[in-house]
């Protein structure tokens, strides 16, 4: 009975070994990098407009305000 418990335990971490295996080795080929360096790129292009449009949204409020103090007319270009 023992000895059928570590068979199975050892066919279970063969497979799980060789399913994780399969993974890491696919995310360091060639195409999995190429993959890897696209879903970054994109996350990072992202990150950058969500970046652009608050600070584009702050400068304008801020603007306004700046405006509103000094007594200055809209700028209506």
């Amino acid at each position: 009975m023992r000895r059928l418990f570590w068979l199975l335990v050892g066919a279970g971490l063969a497979v799980f070994l060789l399913l994780r295996g399969r993974q890491l080795l696919e995310r360091f080929t060639p195409k999995g990098v190429v993959e890897q360096v696209e879903k970054k790129g994109h996350e990072t292009a992202a990150g950058f407009g969500e970046f652009m449009a608050t600070f584009r949204t702050s400068m304008a409020q801020r603007e306004a305000e700046l405006r509103d103090e000094l007594n200055i007319p809209a700028n209506n270009n």
